[in-house]
């Protein structure tokens, strides 16, 4: 699966709408730091505003990284496979799989039949196994 590119336009609107978001939290944690009211966030020292920025951004970072594992999770609890997620992401399965290791329930159900395949004149009996996965 090839990730889909956003356009310019997409670009520039996701960009504002992130600034626009952004801007109460840093705001916020400007106001704090500085002990300047909001309106006031201007007057601080540039390089401790373009830092309460740079703050917020790592909050909103962490909360990027909480939201996609909860999809990863969605994803894998309606059946979507490490391979899938990967694709998803532009990362390998084994990457997926590091990334979200609760994304897919891997317990073997109970009622798991094992699976016969014969190649070469001989057959075997293939039974899941829990701790690879599958």
């Amino acid at each position: 699966m090839m990730l889909p590119e956003i356009t310019h336009e997409e670009q520039t609107a996701l960009d504002k709408a992130l600034l626009d978001a952004l801007d109460p939290l840093a705001s916020a944690m400007r106001a704090r730091v500085t002990g300047l009211p909001v309106e006031r966030m201007w007057d601080a020292d540039p390089v401790d505003v373009t830092l309460s920025v740079l703050t917020a951004w790592k909050v909103v970072d962490a909360e990027v990284k909480r939201l996609t594992a909860i999809a990863a999770g969605t994803a894998g609890s309606y059946g979507a496979s490490y391979e899938q997620l990967g694709a998803a992401w532009g990362i390998t399965r084994q990457g997926a799989r590091k990334k979200w290791p609760d994304a897919l329930d891997r317990s073997t159900p109970t009622e798991a039949e094992p699976s016969r395949i014969e190649l070469c004149g001989g057959s075997a009996e293939l039974f899941p196994d829990p701790s690879s996965g599958g």
